[in-house]
């Protein structure tokens, strides 16, 4: 994944601003955090800011939607409306890279992006709001797959190492 860098800040701004509409509350100070943090992602002309939680955070209303440590919270994702890209092989690339589950939430009314999220496999878990419960919004989540192939196998005649096969 490609981080962007400070010198990347117009070109992440710019992509913002083309969704006003959906980020009213994102400000040029925010994105410029994320990207002196690394937690900014500019690649193919699609922007995601993340971060990683450092204690279990709830997220949605019911118990179940609990991110515990290390788990990724996906802030947001747009795309350069100008650039044929797909925003999906982008998100796909960051779920492997992030090796966590990720989570997001979304205003209800954002059919278009809760439809995307779908297709890339995260599933809805539960509900949240904002502004004093007035916005409603789904929380989405994308559980990490382990495949047991790529566990260590333990070795029976060297018990103290594990073979990778």
């Amino acid at each position: 994944m490609n981080h962007a860098a400070l010198s990347d800040f117009e070109e992440v701004k710019n992509i913002f601003y083309q969704y006003r509409d959906i980020f009213p509350h994102i400000r040029t100070d925010y994105m410029m955090r994320q990207i002196e943090g690394g937690h900014c992602i500019l690649q193919d002309g699609v922007v995601i800011t993340y971060n990683f939680y450092k204690r279990p955070q709830q997220i949605g209303t019911a118990f179940y939607t609990t991110a515990n440590r290390y788990h990724c919270i996906l802030h947001q994702i747009v795309k350069d409306s100008t650039k044929d890209t797909s925003a999906g092989l982008v998100l796909q690339e960051f779920f492997k890279s992030a090796q966590a589950d990720v989570w997001l939430s979304v205003r209800r009314d954002n059919v278009v992006a809760k439809k995307f999220y779908e297709r890339q496999g995260m599933e809805l878990v539960g509900e949240c709001s904002w502004a004093d419960e007035t916005l409603p919004g789904d929380v989405y989540l994308h559980q990490r797959t382990l495949n047991i192939w790529d566990w260590p196998i333990w070795d029976p005649d060297n018990p103290g190492i594990a073979n990778a096969l």
